[in-house]
């Protein structure tokens, strides 16, 4: 869709296309579907929806926020979870936590045709990335106990988690 090409009634008609779908979500029971509705949401809505269907989905036990133990606990491990849409050949985790008391991060990574890759990685294998810091800068954050980070992988870099890649991937093994 060729937006530039549109009328501004054309253009309108879209928001409100989106606002409507926003509002009216419907969750669909196939996980890629799911995956392509929830795309077309801000980034801060879609992120909650698809964590809370994972951890639905695989019948994982929630955790408070309070807590500040992560997001979910598989068996005995709390765990972070983080999804990204590929954009620009690159996904972006925002808001990583290494003050947070969890055992792993669970990445979500979704390509361009919505298949996704879940990489399992240990906290303090996450911890030895090159993070970015997340909000402000590294000197502004010299005193703060608790920085929010963001690490930013380009698609040419994905050996650098692959050994972390778990078997949720969809399609088995064909993530590109």
């Amino acid at each position: 869709m060729d937006l530039q090409n549109k009328t501004i009634e054309e253009k309108i008609k879209l928001i409100e296309s989106l606002d409507n779908h926003k509002k009216n979500f419907i969750e669909l029971p196939d996980f890629r579907e799911f995956l392509v509705d929830c795309k077309l949401l801000p980034s801060q809505v879609y992120g909650v929806k698809i964590q809370k269907r994972w951890v639905k989905d695989h019948q994982f036990s929630g955790v408070k926020s309070t807590l500040n133990r992560g997001d979910y606990i598989d068996k005995e491990s709390y765990v972070e979870f983080k999804v990204s849409y590929i954009s620009d050949n690159q996904w972006s985790l925002l808001q990583i936590r290494p003050y947070q008391d969890i055992d792993r991060y669970d990445i979500l990574l979704i390509d361009k045709d919505f298949n996704y890759t879940l990489y399992s990685i240990p906290k303090d294998e996450m911890t030895k990335l090159e993070l970015d810091v997340c909000h402000g800068t590294k000197n502004s954050n010299k005193d703060n106990q608790n920085i929010e980070y963001r690490y930013t992988i380009k698609k040419n870099e994905l050996n650098k988690i692959e050994k972390f890649k778990s078997d949720t991937t969809l399609p088995e093994g064909k993530f590109f």
